[in-house]
């Protein structure tokens, strides 16, 4: 018997076919190019993947739209809820965290020529301009999106904390696909990005800013005197900068799609606030540049103040101890992304962007310099003045961890790798080489030369299927032609096929649940098929953005990430 869902997918089904083919009227493409023998494959599976997200991933829940969910259920194609305190469940469609699948679709259209693809993500993005914005104050708002906040498909109204009711607006490191968003609507776009900016930077003067933002009065924007000064300052927001780097990047693209020259401006003062926070012994950047005086420092908010300080300070006499001042922040390895954002927006921007790849090279390679050790393949846990860490035993609970905790040194993999090779590609610094090198041979996937010209010894797993390793050895291939590199990539692409396909959704390992529609699989193979057809600027760039929704879920006694607790979820 078919349900009352199933009999509104059709229906929205036949709609969408109808909008579809008006707005390929409007935005033509190339016809479509059959693809080489050795990448008919990749294509063929993405291509199965966004067909079945058009057909079973699009909102029939409530109100039809042209929005998808989050992401499906691999053998049901039931899509993926979040569960509240009060046993309610919600269908989310978090547009933050379908931007990799936006990419997809757009890049399969840009490779195939087959309209349809993009068209739905347009159209995804049109409706969501005109229904999911909030806070509009007559400039546009803000959208429903991002870490804490999304649109729930079941009763159609925005979810997130607390219980459901809270309005946070948070990006870190989502890097959302502006050149799409703007092709779909440029003053929606313009003014979204504005009003991130408006409503984060507490203080322009000193570029202050919360992580959590919520739409305010238009203020003078790009007209607000800056006056820099010190890092490390009292501020009022914790300047992470998985935070700033959304900023910057958005700040940086709105130049280059609108022509003006002053998000630009107020970009490049972003990430220069970061790279102010280097110790000039080591180079090594922090992850705020200012400190939080309403912080918690314990579980119970007795505390206050700057977290590191707190924990660590007494035992590091004589040096500077704030959460600015740590390596890594968080983890045991330094975060990547904000670096690839850099990265990226200088390749947008070209030569109006060379700071920000200037800004990213040298940081990468003062963790080469300075915190990374060679012979165990490892980042050593420091202050950013030097000083290790390695061994420390916290001597109190604190926000970095329970008291006991031992801080160890951090075995970098293929986010770096894929890391080190992009920024050697767009800057051709040897060090950046040789760290790519060393963090191979440190995985044991070989030697990849002494220099791109330079033929490699590579000796991969046969069962590797790591897409971040794939597109590693995708910019190894492009800085410099080696056939070897792009060899290994598409033996990955292949156990990609084997092993993270079921039923056509892609999926970590045959045992996972859920396929979260915005994947790294479906980029890479795109890429991958891209590279083989010799067009591997066609497609939008890879972010490296690691999707998250983190909220209240059932009777849990704090909030969750979905990429564990839903995504992460095995047989």
């Amino acid at each position: 018997m078919r349900t009352i869902a199933s009999e509104a997918q059709t229906a929205w089904r036949t709609l969408l076919g109808f909008a579809c083919a008006s707005l390929t009227m409007l935005h033509p493409v190339a016809a479509a190019e059959s693809p080489p023998a050795n990448a008919a494959p990749f294509v063929t599976a993405v291509r199965q993947f966004a067909d079945q997200a058009l057909a079973q991933g699009r909102d029939v829940y409530g109100k039809p739209t042209p929005l998808f969910v989050d992401g499906l259920n691999v053998d049901t194609g039931e899509p993926v809820k979040w569960k509240w305190a009060d046993g309610k469940e919600w269908v989310l469609c978090n547009l933050a965290n379908q931007q990799g699948l936006f990419r997809t679709l757009d890049g399969l259209t840009r490779l195939t020529g087959e309209a349809r693809y993009r068209d739905a993500a347009l159209e995804t993005l049109r409706y969501a301009f005109d229904h999911l914005r909030y806070g509009t104050q007559n400039n546009g708002g803000l959208l429903a999106w991002g870490g804490h906040l999304a649109y729930n498909a079941s009763d159609d109204v925005f979810a997130g904390n607390p219980g459901g009711k809270g309005r946070i607006h948070e990006l870190k490191c989502f890097f959302p696909h502006y050149e799409l968003m703007w092709e779909a609507n440029p003053k929606a776009t313009q003014e979204l990005i504005e009003n991130i900016w408006n409503g984060h930077v507490l203080d322009w003067a000193t570029l202050d800013f919360n992580r959590h933002g919520s739409p305010d009065q238009r203020g003078k924007l790009w007209a607000n005197e800056y006056r820099g000064g010190e890092v490390f300052f009292w501020g009022k927001g914790l300047t992470f900068h998985n935070a700033g780097s959304d900023f910057y990047f958005a700040a940086g693209m709105l130049t280059k799609l609108s022509g003006a020259p002053e998000p630009l401006v107020w970009a490049k003062r972003f990430s220069q606030r970061y790279v102010e926070t280097r110790d000039p012994k080591t180079g090594l950047e922090g992850f705020q540049f200012s400190q939080c005086a309403t912080a918690w420092c314990d579980d119970v908010g007795k505390v206050l103040g700057d977290r590191a300080q707190y924990q660590y300070g007494d035992d590091f006499k004589g040096h500077h101890v704030v959460e600015g001042t740590l390596f890594p922040c968080y983890g045991n390895t330094p975060l990547i992304e904000p670096q690839v954002g850099r990265l990226l927006l200088g390749e947008a921007l070209s030569e109006q962007g060379r700071d920000f790849t200037r800004h990213a090279v040298e940081q990468l390679i003062a963790w080469g310099k300075s915190a990374y050790r060679a012979k165990d393949n490892a980042f050593i846990p420091m202050l950013t003045d030097g000083t290790s860490m390695e061994g420390y035993v916290c001597k109190k609970d604190g926000y970095f961890g329970p008291k006991g905790r031992v801080l160890k040194a951090g075995h970098p993999g293929a986010d770096h790798l894929w890391v080190y090779a992009l920024a050697f590609r767009l800057s051709g610094d040897a060090f950046l080489w040789e760290m790519a090198r060393n963090i191979a041979r440190g995985n044991g996937w070989g030697d990849i030369g002494e220099s791109p010209k330079v033929e490699p010894k590579l000796g991969l797993p046969k069962d590797s299927a790591n897409p971040r390793l794939l597109f590693a050895w995708l910019e190894l291939h492009r800085a410099g032609g080696n056939a070897e590199f792009l060899k290994q990539a598409e033996g990955i692409g292949r156990n990609i096929l084997k092993q993270r396909i079921h039923n056509g959704w892609f999926v970590a390992s045959p045992r996972h649940v859920f396929c979260r529609l915005a994947n790294d699989e479906s980029q890479a193979l795109l890429h991958l098929a891209a590279a083989q057809m010799g067009r591997p600027d066609a497609i939008p760039a890879f972010t490296g953005a690691e999707p998250f929704f983190h909220a209240e879920y059932g009777n849990s006694t704090g909030r969750v990430y979905d990429s564990a607790d839903i995504y992460g979820k095995t047989r």
